[in-house]
C-alpha cells in the first residue's frame, strides 16, 4: 500500500481501493488532499490491471465537506478558494468521465464536497447511520464547489432546491429513496461493495462499462449521436458474443 496525505491506495484482484484517511478532520478535503485523491484516481485509471475503483473512508464520517481553514487564515482568501475549487472540479470531472466503474461506500456524514464524491460515483452504498447534507455543518452555508452541477442531475432540479435551501439533513432511508445511495444490506457497506464489484466485473465488465459511458454521455450528447453510439455498442457486443 502506498500512503499519501489523507489518502491511501491499494490495488489487487482487478480492484483499486482508494480510502479517505483523515478521520481527525472528518476527512474534510483541503487542497493537498483533493490533489492526492485526484492522483489516486488517475493511478487507478492508468493501471491496466484495475477494472473497478472503490472509494471509502476511515473514521466516523465519510467526508464532512471542503476544508476552507487555509482560506480563512489567508489575507486574501480568493486565491486559496479558487485553487481548492479548481482541484475539486478536476477531481469530479475525472470521476465523471472515468472509463472504469466507481463504487462509493458511505458511513456517517457526507456533506458538501463529500456529498459531491458520492454523486460523482456510479453506485453508492451507505450504512444505517449515514447522513447527507448540501452545506457542511458549521460552515458558511454556501455549497461546496462542484455540487451545484452534480446535485440536480442526480435528484432533479426541484428536489435539489428543496434539499439545499431547506438546509435538510437526509437520513440513510431517504437517501436510498432519492437514489443518492443505496442502503447496504444489514448496513454492511464493505460487503455491499464486494458484491457489487463481483457482479459488475468479470464477463459482464465490458457491457456494464459501456452502459456507464452511454448514460453519462446522455447529458452532453445529442439524441441522434447517442443513438448511433448505442448502435455501435450493440454491434460490438454481438461480434464479441459470436467470437466467444
Amino acid at each position: 500500500m502506498v500512503g499519501r496525505v489523507g489518502v491511501s491506495y491499494a490495488a489487487s484482484h482487478r480492484l483499486a481501493k482508494i480510502v479517505l484517511d483523515r478521520p481527525e478532520a472528518g476527512n474534510a478535503l483541503d487542497l493537498e488532499m483533493a490533489r492526492a485523491l485526484k492522483e489516486a484516481v488517475h493511478r487507478a485509471l492508468a493501471d491496466p490491471y484495475v477494472d473497478i475503483l472503490t472509494l471509502t473512508a476511515t473514521g466516523t464520517d465519510f467526508c464532512v465537506g471542503s476544508d476552507t481553514s487555509e482560506a480563512e487564515r489567508a489575507e486574501d482568501p480568493t486565491t486559496a478558494v479558487f485553487e481548492l475549487a479548481a482541484a475539486l472540479e478536476e477531481l469530479f470531472a475525472l470521476l465523471n468521465s472515468s472509463s472504469k466503474l466507481v463504487l462509493v461506500g458511505v458511513q456517517g456524514l457526507a456533506a458538501g464536497s463529500g456529498l459531491g464524491l458520492v454523486l460523482a460515483g456510479d453506485l453508492a452504498f451507505c450504512s444505517h447511520d449515514a447522513t447527507f447534507r448540501v452545506p457542511p455543518k458549521g460552515g458558511t452555508g454556501a455549497p461546496d464547489p462542484g455540487l451545484a452541477w452534480l446535485l440536480p442531475r442526480a435528484i432533479g432540479q426541484q428536489r435539489a432546491l428543496s434539499f439545499g435551501l431547506g438546509g435538510r439533513t437526509l437520513d440513510a432511508a431517504t437517501a436510498d429513496d432519492w437514489g443518492i445511495a443505496e442502503l447496504a444490506p444489514d448496513g454492511n457497506v464493505h460487503a455491499a461493495l464486494r458484491d457489487a464489484a463481483d457482479n459488475l466485473g468479470g464477463q459482464h465488465l465490458w457491457a456494464n462499462s459501456e452502459m456507464r459511458r452511454l448514460l453519462h454521455a446522455s447529458w452532453e450528447t445529442s439524441r441522434t449521436e447517442l443513438s448511433q453510439s448505442e448502435a455501435v455498442t450493440l454491434v460490438r457486443a454481438l461480434l464479441n458474443r459470436n467470437r466467444s
